[in-house]
């Protein structure tokens, strides 16, 4: 069991309408020791966190203890405000979560129709949905399968509302997180395109699942103190707490 919020200081609160106060540690206690050291290149190694690396597991193997995991989320802003890097299966799974529609592409001109809440069905494919979102900077059309098990043919024609007069030749269908989120330049410089002639030579896709990898290869890379050091800021840090 974490020993970390052992020495927070007791405060006696009164939540909502309570006329007794509860008894409870101030975790909230912002201690600015290690803010002051963390730009102190002697005092911190950068590494970088292995997949299914947890915080408590570095600790030890940087420390031998694992009682020091909590200098990881103190030295690091990143991983305080965004959380531990998850590792390869999580990043799929919280991209099937948070992207799970299907995204059609089209050169067609989309401006005034499928638009959000249409009805749409694949004239090759007969699968169904519903469109939830458009990127026309992109001529992305996203769309919510009535059956999650459906999917649309990449070169099918695509109806809306069951009319005749109203419907487009699709370019590309892909399950919505492994579609384009945006391009980029070599120089990974954001960059337009033309939906309606699109011309991508020379320009790198990414796509959701890429984009959420490298937001969390970002946070794998940390700065760890040294064990000397953490010794010391452990210690510090107690003093500074208990002293309220």
């Amino acid at each position: 069991m974490s020993t970390f919020f052992r020495n927070f200081p007791i405060l006696a609160y009164n939540f909502g309408d309570e006329s007794t106060p509860a008894v409870f540690q101030n975790i909230s206690a912002y201690i600015s020791l290690i803010d002051e050291i963390k730009d102190e290149v002697t005092a911190y190694n950068t590494i970088f966190i292995d997949d299914d690396e947890r915080p408590d597991t570095l600790s030890y193997k940087l420390y031998g203890n694992e009682k020091f995991y909590w200098t990881f989320f103190y030295l690091n802003e990143d991983i305080r405000e965004s959380g531990w890097p998850l590792n390869e299966l999580e990043i799929y799974e919280n991209a099937s979560k948070y992207y799970p529609n299907w995204t059609v592409t089209t050169q067609a001109d989309i401006t005034s129709s499928f638009l959000e809440g249409d009805t749409v069905q694949g004239l090759t494919s007969g699968w169904t949905g519903v469109v939830v979102k458009r990127y026309l900077d992109l001529g992305q059309i996203i769309i919510k399968l009535d059956d999650e098990n459906g999917a649309f043919n990449p070169s099918e024609l695509l109806r809306a509302n069951n009319n005749i007069s109203d419907q487009i030749q699709l370019t590309g269908a892909v399950v919505q997180y492994n579609s384009v989120h945006h391009y980029e330049d070599t120089d990974g410089n954001w960059v337009d395109i033309n939906p309606y002639n699109p011309s991508t030579t020379g320009l790198i896709p990414i796509t959701y699942l890429n984009r959420l990898r490298d937001l969390n290869n970002k946070l794998r890379e940390i700065k760890v103190f040294t064990p000397e050091t953490v010794v010391q800021i452990q210690s510090e840090f107690n003093k500074l707490l208990l002293r309220g």
